[in-house]
């Protein structure tokens, strides 16, 4: 049934590809839209939708101001930790500034990651703070890319444990052109929780991008919302119009 579900949903996605592929301009920003599905919603080592496939929207606005680019979004997913119960949906919110200097690109931001209907009060959000750091050489068929993720919220309760626990993330990454497809790399840590290795590669097919992606999460500290290490393959599909 899951199989049947995740054929639908991909040719669902497909069928966007159809869809006039124009951004909306407002003064000098530009507005997307996208929408996609993967089959499961695995964030940062941790499984978000309880392996289920994961259908996914959002909507993205930039305009420049001075030398910066100023940049807003939301992001809409299934999403049912079942050690959190969160509640069926998951709803987020950023927004942040970047600025180029020749190939470096620096990214700062802060984003609201919000569960609605949560059971608990203290799982229904996590706020984070961000900076990220892009390195991509002129006509070089790679990217390095560094990212911190400080905790807003006044750490959470772990999953094993009694006490709050620090919730920082911190990644390194890279990118690869192939030619036919494009290949990443990523290590991340989550602090007493995951560390998490991700290989994966993306091909642009009828306007879809489509990533398939090998994860390994290995569990770290008493508070990890993992009780074991745990390997995912997962195969996403996202289209922006």
């Amino acid at each position: 049934m899951i199989k049947k579900i995740a054929l639908s949903t991909f040719a669902s996605v497909l069928l966007f590809s159809q869809v006039a592929n124009a951004e909306i301009k407002i003064g000098k920003g530009t507005l997307t839209f996208n929408a996609g599905v993967s089959s499961q919603y695995i964030f940062r080592g941790i499984d978000n939708n309880k392996d289920a496939v994961t259908p996914s929207a959002g909507a993205d606005f930039s305009h420049p101001v001075g030398d910066f680019n100023l940049y807003l979004g939301v992001y809409g997913a299934a999403s049912d930790n079942v050690q959190v119960g969160e509640g069926g949906k998951e709803i987020d919110y950023y927004g942040g500034i970047q600025k180029s200097f020749g190939p470096a690109t620096f990214d700062l931001g802060y984003q609201l990651l919000t569960w609605p209907s949560a059971s608990a009060k203290a799982d229904k959000n996590l706020g984070e703070f961000y900076v990220k750091l892009t390195i991509a050489p002129d006509k070089q068929p790679y990217t390095i890319g560094l990212a911190y993720y400080q905790d807003d919220t006044g750490s959470y309760l772990g999953a094993d444990s009694a006490t709050k626990v620090d919730q920082n993330y911190k990644e390194v990454n890279a990118t690869y052109n192939f030619g036919p497809a494009q290949g990443f790399v990523s290590y991340g840590e989550l602090k007493n929780d995951t560390k998490t290795t991700t290989v994966a590669l993306s091909k642009e097919l009828l306007d879809v991008g489509f990533t398939l992606s090998y994860i390994n999460a290995e569990k770290d500290g008493v508070g990890s919302y993992i009780h074991r290490d745990r390997e995912y393959v997962t195969l996403a599909a996202k289209k922006v119009f």
